[in-house]
C-alpha cells in the first residue's frame, strides 16, 4: 500500500512540459507529441466529463428530493388517517357513554315505594284474614 502511495506521489510530482515545435524539428524530450486538435479534443472531453458529472449529480439530487417528498406525503397521509381513526373511536366511546348513562338511571323510586307498600299491606291483610278464619 505504501509503495503504491509512493509511486503516485512520484508520478504526480513530475512537472508537465510544453513547448512549441515546428515540423521537422526534434522534440527536446522523449514522450508524446500532440497537435492542437488533439489538445482541443482533450479540453472538450474534459469539459464534457465535467458537464456529465454535473448532470448526474443534478439527477441524483432531484431523485433524492422526489423520494423524500414521496415519503413525506406518505407520512402525512398516514398521520391524518390515524388521527381520523382516533377521532372516530373517541366519538363512538362518547356515544356509548351517553347511551349507558341513559340506561343506568332507574325509574322513579316513588312508584317502587308505593308498589312495596301495597304488596306488603296486601300480604299482611291476607295473612290476618287467613289466621282469623
Amino acid at each position: 500500500m505504501f509503495v503504491f502511495y509512493f509511486l503516485l506521489l512520484s508520478i504526480s510530482s513530475a512537472d508537465p512540459m510544453f513547448t512549441k515545435i515546428e515540423k521537422g524539428e526534434l522534440a527536446p524530450w522523449t514522450g508524446r507529441l500532440f497537435n492542437d486538435e488533439a489538445v482541443s479534443q482533450f479540453i472538450v472531453n474534459d469539459k464534457l466529463k465535467v458537464e456529465q458529472c454535473n448532470i448526474q449529480i443534478d439527477y441524483e439530487v432531484q431523485k433524492s428530493k422526489a423520494y423524500l417528498e414521496l415519503d413525506y406525503q406518505k407520512k402525512i397521509i398516514e398521520l391524518t388517517t390515524q388521527n381520523q381513526i382516533l377521532n372516530d373511536k373517541v366519538s363512538l366511546r362518547d356515544n356509548r357513554i351517553q347511551n349507558l348513562e341513559t340506561l343506568k338511571t332507574p325509574p322513579n323510586p316513588f312508584w317502587y315505594t308505593i308498589g312495596g307498600i301495597l304488596v306488603g299491606s296486601s300480604i299482611t291483610i291476607g295473612i290476618t284474614y287467613a289466621v282469623n278464619q
